[in-house]
Parts: structure tokens; C-alpha cells; sequence
């Protein structure tokens, strides 16, 4: 059962994705909603994120007989990667209505929709039998967690023995002060962000293997500014869709995660654990 704080702050975050968010995601991230790993500066983001799948797919070793938990799914995009390259089962989740909506739609439009499904589930609660999926993936969902631990618990349960949660998420360096701290909470209406030794202990006191573990944090600044590029470029647009205080409010936010990233202060890492 979820206390009161944690149903506060999933509320937050699905009106978050499902607000200004949802306008600007979806037209400049597009399908694909996370940090991309760029081969270079003057790389663009599609092709970054779509590398970041490849390869975090190629460390977790998806087969064609695994059945997926995509938590924190967004638009469906991941999902619908692992369904078309190696042919396996996907349960993508979400709390945003818009976002599940549109990822039905675009599955059933690729033709994807008898290997890839959407449902609400709250990742703090999951309404699924233990043991039941073969790898449980997240993309830069776990820092919207109201409690971490109850969160990796939860996919140590839904996992068979020996099955993979596989996750990237953005990290908050332990020594970043709390002003600035809460600025980069402020952004995207995290509660709590970890550095990356809490993810290892955290695995670790779950009962979880860490097998794969890789700092990625150069590509958090390429990712924000490459967005914070685009919606400048659109600015006029933006600006009639959902105003010029959002567009200026949310240009000054990715403005201060693009600094704070390249003073090393937000980092990006990519997880591979299997259950014991």
C-alpha cells in the first residue's frame, strides 16, 4: 500500500508528462524520451538515443524468448525497439495517460502491438505476479521515485530467479549543494536523486548482481543542450502552443541542467543486475 507522500509525488509526476512536458517531448524528443550516447558533439539526439537502446540492449543480452518489463515506458519507443530487433515480448508502463495512449497508437501503427502492450502501473506497487518477467527495464524513470529502495525491491519480486533488471538513470553528485540540488529537482519534479554508489549499495542490499556498470555522465550536457537548441530554434512556436513564461521557464531549466552537467555535478550511469 503507498503512504500518502508517495501518491503525492507520482501525482506530480504524471502531471508533469502529461502537461508542458508532453508538448515539448513530444515534438523534439520525439518517440524516444532519454539521454542519448553520442559519438560526437555535433551528432543529433534521435540518433544518439536510438544508439543508447542498442547498446544497453547488447549488455543485457535480450533473447527473443525473454518477456520485458518496460517501466516508465513514455512514449513506447524502447518497447517497441526490443519487439522489432530480437522478436520478444514487451509490458510497457507508464502513469501518463497521453504518453501510453500515443505509444498504442504508434505500436499498432508499426504493426507491433501483438508483441508490445501498455498498462498503467505504478513502479512503487506493481500489480504483477512475482517471478513473472525475464528482464524488467527503466530509462531515466528510477529518479522520479518517491522511495528507491521500495522500487528495486519491487523489481527483485516480479523477476524470475536469475532475471535481469537492466536501468540508465540520471545521478546527482552526493557533494552538489542543496540550493543547487533542488534546482535540478525543481526541473523535472524529482523528490530525491541518488549518485551512483547509492544504486550499488542499493542492488547489492536488494539482492541483486551488478554485472554491468558504466559511467555514461559526458552525454547528460550533449542530450540537454541539444534540446534546449531545438526549442530556442522553435521558440515563436512553442511560445503560441503553451506561452512564453513555460518556454522561458523551461529553456532557463535546461539551461541549468546543460551547466551543472558539465561542472560535474549531474552524471548518467547504465545498469546491469541480475537476481540472485
Amino acid at each position: 500500500m503507498e503512504n500518502d507522500d508517495t501518491r503525492d509525488i507520482v501525482e506530480k509526476t504524471k502531471e508533469y508528462y502529461d502537461g508542458a512536458a508532453d508538448e515539448i517531448y513530444r515534438d523534439i524528443w520525439g518517440e524516444n524520451v532519454h539521454i542519448g550516447k553520442f559519438e560526437n558533439a555535433d551528432e543529433s539526439l534521435p540518433d544518439a538515443m536510438a544508439r543508447s537502446n542498442r547498446e544497453v540492449a547488447e549488455r543485457a543480452g535480450v533473447s527473443a524468448d525473454d518477456y520485458i518489463l518496460d517501466v516508465g515506458c513514455g512514449y513506447g519507443a524502447l518497447a517497441r525497439y526490443l519487439a522489432k530487433a530480437y522478436g520478444c515480448r514487451v509490458l510497457a508502463t507508464n502513469i501518463s495517460e497521453r504518453e501510453l495512449d500515443w505509444g498504442r497508437e504508434l505500436t499498432q501503427e508499426e504493426g507491433l502491438d501483438h508483441l508490445v502492450k501498455f498498462q498503467w502501473a505504478d513502479f512503487h506497487a506493481l500489480p504483477y505476479e512475482d517471478g513473472m518477467f525475464d528482464q524488467y527495464w527503466s530509462q531515466e524513470a528510477f529518479l522520479h521515485a518517491a522511495d528507491k529502495t521500495k522500487v528495486l525491491k519491487e523489481a527483485h519480486r516480479v523477476l524470475r530467479d536469475g532475471g535481469k533488471l537492466v536501468f540508465t538513470d540520471i545521478l546527482v553528485r552526493r557533494d552538489t549543494s542543496a540550493e543547487v540540488r533542488q534546482r535540478i529537482y525543481d526541473r523535472v519534479k524529482a523528490p530525491d536523486m541518488w549518485d551512483d554508489e547509492d544504486y550499488v549499495k542499493a542492488l547489492e542490499g536488494v539482492g541483486f548482481d551488478l554485472r554491468v556498470h558504466e559511467d555514461w555522465s559526458d552525454n547528460v550536457a550533449l542530450t540537454y543542450n541539444w534540446v534546449r537548441t531545438q526549442l530556442e530554434n522553435r521558440r515563436e512556436e512553442f511560445e503560441q502552443r503553451i506561452g512564453k513564461e513555460v518556454v522561458d521557464r523551461t529553456s532557463d531549466a535546461l539551461q541549468f541542467w546543460v551547466d551543472n552537467a558539465r561542472a560535474g555535478r549531474i552524471g548518467w550511469a547504465c545498469y546491469v543486475a541480475h537476481k540472485k
